[in-house]
């Protein structure tokens, strides 16, 4: 995820364990959809990879969800997993940029809601 990955990782992991999972879980499904949109309005072959992988994401992020608030009923993938998964769906379609911007502006909504704070020590 390039420059502030390992940042971003321990977020996930620290947003995953707390009450703020299902939260994050929800924006992050309507930030990788919003940050889809985007690949419709691009020019080129490669456009239908990327659409394709924003969905497969988009697919885990709901499982995960689903998963959260059924565990009875549904699997999901264990935390420490869950990011590696998405970031292997963002390669498979050159899709990174769209999970970059919905993980960065998720990250943003829900500090700036207050629904999760950073722990200390975990950006660092």
């Amino acid at each position: 995820m390039g420059d502030g990955a390992v940042n971003v990782r321990a977020q996930v992991r620290s947003i995953l364990a707390s009450e703020a999972r299902e939260t994050f879980l929800l924006a992050l499904g309507h930030r990788l959809g919003t940050s889809t949109r985007l690949v419709f309005v691009e020019e080129g072959p490669e456009r239908l990879r990327a659409a394709r992988a924003c969905n497969e994401m988009m697919i885990v992020v709901w499982s995960q969800l689903w998963a959260t608030r059924a565990p009875e009923t549904a699997t999901g993938y264990p935390d420490a997993e869950f990011l590696p998964v998405l970031l292997e769906k963002a390669d498979a379609g050159d899709a990174r940029p769209y999970l970059r911007d919905a993980l960065e502006s998720t990250l943003v909504h829900l500090r700036g809601s207050g629904a999760w704070s950073e722990p200390d020590g975990a950006g660092q």
